[in-house]
């Protein structure tokens, strides 16, 4: 009996072992996958010098490339997981998937203000200083030197990696748990 006892055990461990190395293997994956795909998108924007300008497109491509990565990813685990995919796991994964791609997308991001256009922050400040203005035409010179303030307080690199970070992953947990609630599926004992 002791035998029996611990030859399931023993395999129980080895199952969890298991699906720890498919979950990270996973998150490693799809995380990269992210990270690639905000990277070409971010080179493409450079490339057609729209890189510092912002908009609802660029977000909103960028929010469907998390949406993807995460759906892919807990999809591919929820495969090699025997078809099972419960809603902590589902989260594990998004927000794994979610913090790498950010990371890499920030690192670019980076490099892309420091070494390709050391001027981005300024271009970016500038622009969208002017439209500020545009939309508010009747602007004094205080609101403006105000507004720029914030502007520049925004574009700094701690600030805008915190905002990246944080808000990229309370999407990403969003995203998880949505996606996590629709593709989950629970071993019946």
């Amino acid at each position: 009996n002791y035998f029996i006892l611990s030859l399931l055990i023993i395999l129980k461990i080895k199952k969890m072992s298991d699906q720890k190395s498919i979950l990270k293997s996973t998150i490693i994956q799809y995380g990269l996958i992210y990270g690639g795909l905000a990277v070409v998108f971010s080179i493409m924007l450079f490339i057609m010098d729209m890189h510092y300008q912002g908009g609802s497109l660029q977000n909103w491509t960028g929010f469907i490339i998390m949406i993807g990565s995460i759906t892919f990813a807990q999809i591919a685990y929820r495969k090699l997981n025997d078809g099972y995919l419960n809603l902590s796991e589902a989260i594990k994964v998004g927000l794994g998937v979610s913090l790498i791609g950010i990371l890499i997308a920030v690192i670019y991001g980076w490099l892309q203000a420091t070494i390709l256009d050391p001027n981005q922050i300024e271009k970016a400040t500038e622009f969208a200083l002017n439209q500020a203005i545009d939309q508010n035409p009747e602007m004094t010179d205080e609101m403006v030197a105000m507004t720029r303030e914030w502007i520049e307080w925004g574009s700094s690199p701690a600030i805008s990696t915190a905002f990246a970070l944080g808000f990229g992953l309370l999407f990403g947990l969003i995203v998880s748990l949505i996606t996590g609630l629709i593709f989950k599926k629970s071993k019946t004992n």
